[in-house]
């Protein structure tokens, strides 16, 4: 496949939304989504409740199918493609309901994926070194384990999958204190991995203690973009359409 490079901080692009409409049944949700991420970025994407945040995810990996504008993922587009065919270009996908093999080992969900031809920097060694409550639980089935083990697990699942970009969908949502710092341990050492990370995520502090930029999502639209030090400082945006 072709690669591309646009600048917009210095980086290379590899995903862009271009005016983005989707639509369920005839409730219009994105109403021209349009942003762009860098490789090796952390980004988020912030917005209260049925901002559309959830939905932008679903429509990069085609659960979603926009109606209208362009997606591209190193400038091939996949607006039109099935979610199975936006997966093997690299686009993982961690939903907010995890989506793991319940009545599964955990060894058995981190066996299963299917991987491309080659050497993933996250075999399963690596997985148990950074996973060492997965290591501990691995003969215990997924509906065995806890809501934050379950989520340990998905974003696993989706590691072994040799993938360059992965889309999580609130992965701290409901998880106690310390899990919710073990997540974002994780998410740091995936950076160091090369893989770049869209988080959708309601934990604004969270956000700004992972992210690289934001972008801000009101009512189907982006309203705001900033890098994580601009946002940080920026209290009147925060409150405007977060109310941090």
């Amino acid at each position: 496949m072709r690669k591309f490079r646009k600048l917009i901080s210095g980086g290379t692009e590899v995903l862009s939304l271009q005016d983005v409409h989707t639509f369920y049944g005839d409730n219009h949700i994105l109403k021209g989504v349009s942003f762009k991420i860098e490789e090796g970025e952390l980004a988020t994407l912030l917005g209260r409740n049925g901002a559309g945040k959830s939905t932008t995810l679903k429509s990069i990996m085609g659960l979603a199918p926009s109606r209208k504008g362009q997606i591209l993922f190193n400038e091939t587009e996949i607006s039109r493609l099935k979610p199975h065919q936006i997966a093997w270009l690299g686009l993982g996908y961690v939903p907010e309901e995890r989506a793991i093999f319940p009545s599964l080992t955990v060894a058995e969900n981190l066996t299963l994926p299917a991987q491309k031809k080659g050497r993933s920097l996250w075999n399963l060694e690596k997985i148990y070194q950074n996973f060492p409550v997965l290591k501990s639980r691995t003969g215990n089935k997924g509906f065995q384990l806890s809501g934050g083990e379950q989520q340990m697990l998905a974003i696993a699942r989706i590691l072994g999958m040799d993938l360059k970009f992965i889309l999580l969908d609130e992965p701290t949502e409901g998880l106690a204190p310390f899990l919710v710092r073990e997540i974002g341990r994780i998410s740091q050492e995936i950076k160091k991995t090369d893989i770049t990370i869209l988080l959708v995520e309601q934990n604004t502090k969270f956000a700004m203690q992972m992210a690289d930029r934001h972008y801000i999502l009101y009512e189907g639209k982006i309203v705001h973009q900033a890098t994580n030090e601009e946002f940080k400082a920026d209290k009147e945006a925060q409150t405007r359409y977060l109310a941090v």
